[in-house]
């Protein structure tokens, strides 16, 4: 923690956070001290921020968030707001600015890095995981990161641009246009998913998920046919109305144990799978199927820096993101939001720092 003894008027000596204190499940509305800026870094005001998957991993404190999570932690990454003041070293942003961040603070000087890969860069730092989040009323980054939003852009659909940028990083990865898609997985990057991928010219798109509410979203947002998996096998759904050959590409999304095997059933013969899920412990998968099928099996992370960024704004106009947003609450109610996303009650919740 630190403190910054010529912080700016409108910046207490103490902040709001939620923050994970204990090596336990849970989380707690805490006093905070307010971070400081060094050499190019920009101070953030939080107008708004969301709950991800990510911060339900932590909050639950799985096997994944043990091995990671270092004590104490401010969680949160998905986030929009106001630059309050800047530290030396900035030079094309200013206090006022309306922004996001990139959540992945990469290094810029790595071998990744440099080959055009930073959002795996080898030193990556994720807001909300390895360095402060914005579950708070401020927060600090470096200015490499910083993204000036659309002003027209409210701060509620601001705070989605990141899973939003996942979803689109997926679908581009995938290669979509003229082929059958199958995206597994209703939560909101799973439901993002099937937007970008009809916009970006998907032949078909299913959806598999297990609760009817969000895919009805899915349908909305542009997905053909719908797969409630805790009725209907998804698998002999998609090969019967494929004729039995299967989809050109799956979008695994879940990280549910059953779907990275189920995917590989999916998909047809010289397909491409697209795993972006994070499953809460390690799974067995049988590659043999990957070889006699001759399957793509890629990995996705993040987004492109910030080439992602620029194809998501391009995107906004033909995908009705504010149909995942669910729920809004005051920071000091985030329990409230994070217990309704662990019973599967909303989709997205964003909350409101300060308010």
């Amino acid at each position: 923690m630190h403190r910054l003894d010529t912080f700016p008027e409108r910046v207490e000596n103490i902040v709001q956070a939620v923050a994970k204190t204990r090596p336990e499940p849970g989380a707690a509305l805490v006093e905070w001290d307010p971070p400081s800026v060094g050499p190019g870094e920009v101070l953030i005001r939080v107008a708004a921020a969301s709950i991800c998957g990510t911060d339900v991993h932590i909050y639950s404190w799985d096997n994944w968030a043990q091995s990671r999570i270092k004590l104490p932690q401010i969680l949160g990454h998905e986030h929009a707001g106001y630059v309050e003041t800047v530290g030396p070293e900035v030079h094309h942003v200013q206090p006022g600015d309306y922004v996001t961040a990139e959540t992945h603070i990469y290094c810029g000087r790595c071998y990744l890095c440099q080959t055009g890969n930073a959002h795996i860069c080898r030193h990556m730092e994720i807001l909300g995981v390895d360095r402060d989040g914005t579950f708070a009323e401020y927060l600090a980054v470096p200015e490499s990161v910083v993204w000036k939003n659309d002003p027209q852009l409210a701060p509620r659909v601001a705070t989605v641009m990141e899973p939003f940028g996942n979803a689109v990083h997926v679908v581009m990865k995938a290669e979509v246009p003229a082929k059958t898609v199958v995206i597994i997985g209703d939560g909101p990057t799973g439901l993002l998913a099937a937007g970008v991928a009809r916009a970006a010219g998907a032949a078909a798109v299913w959806t598999v998920g297990l609760l009817d509410y969000r895919l009805q979203i899915a349908s909305q947002l542009g997905a053909d046919s719908i797969v409630n998996a805790s009725g209907e096998d998804p698998v002999s759904t998609v090969k019967r109305q494929t004729d039995g050959l299967g989809a050109d590409v799956v979008l695994e999304m879940s990280g549910a144990d059953v779907a990275l095997p189920q995917a590989l059933e999916i998909v047809r013969p010289g397909g491409r799978i697209i795993a972006f899920g994070i499953p809460s412990r390690p799974l067995t998968l049988n590659t043999s199927d990957v070889v006699f099928k001759e399957v793509e099996l890629l990995g996705a992370v993040g987004r492109r820096i910030f080439a992602t960024w620029h194809h998501s704004q391009r995107f906004l106009s033909q995908v009705d993101v504010e149909r995942v947003i669910t729920d809004e609450f005051p920071l000091s109610r985030w329990q409230e939001g994070m217990d309704k996303v662990l019973r599967r009650e909303a989709i997205k919740v964003v909350l409101y720092p300060g308010a």
